[in-house]
């Protein structure tokens, strides 16, 4: 016998919508003034909608916070996939990777993402575990991927695909995301950033070479 389809188990669009409007407006305040200086007031006076249907959406606050740092920061890894890159020489697919993943570290989104985890982190100890499962940690899984797929070609000489993609994403982010965090000038003009993955990308392949 088939199971009859509710009104509850289809996708409601209109539903959908003010969801990802309360969490677009929830990341935006969150960024603006810091987890703790807003209210719920506040996002709803923002992305439109009802207390009572935030309240129902994510539970509250906190919810909502933490839907933000595992939603959005898995958007954010996307842009690492490096699934595009799999038949790409490593020199040219590991430019590539570089150039999102510094595009990437130094935007005012995963900046401001950073801080907010490092402000709640001692309040709510289970932040930095999505927000390193559904972001960073995603994107080495993806470059780790590629770096397996070139070690077996015998292209590059890597034993451990993982520990190796954690070098090379350490090496593109150098200091910057730190001095970012601490309100220090950066320069991360397009001629810079070009010259900094160019001399990561070398140095890393002169110590993978097969």
């Amino acid at each position: 016998m088939n199971a009859v389809k509710t009104e509850t188990s289809r996708p409601n669009p209109k539903r959908e919508a003010r969801r990802d409007a309360m969490l677009d407006a929830a990341l935006e305040l969150f960024l603006e003034r810091g987890y703790g200086a807003i209210s719920l007031t506040d996002v709803v006076k923002r992305s439109g909608g009802s207390l009572a249907t935030l309240y129902e959406l994510f539970g509250g606050k906190l919810g909502l916070l933490k839907a933000c740092v595992s939603e959005r920061c898995a958007q954010l890894s996307e842009v690492l996939d490096a699934g595009a890159l799999e038949n790409r020489p490593p020199r040219d697919a590991l430019t590539e990777f570089g150039r999102r993943l510094y595009g990437l570290v130094t935007s005012p989104l995963a900046v401001g993402a950073h801080r907010i985890i490092i402000a709640e982190s001692a309040q709510i100890p289970e932040l930095a575990p999505a927000f390193y499962a559904n972001g960073p940690d995603a994107g080495k899984e993806h470059l780790a991927q590629y770096l397996a797929h070139v070690a077996a070609q015998g292209l590059l000489r890597i034993d451990d695909p993982l520990r190796a993609a954690r070098h090379f994403c350490a090496l593109v982010i150098g200091d910057t995301l730190m001095r970012k965090l601490s309100g220090m000038p950066v320069d991360d003009s397009s001629a810079e950033a070009a010259r900094h993955i160019d001399d990561v990308v070398g140095l890393f392949l002169r110590g993978c070479a097969a």
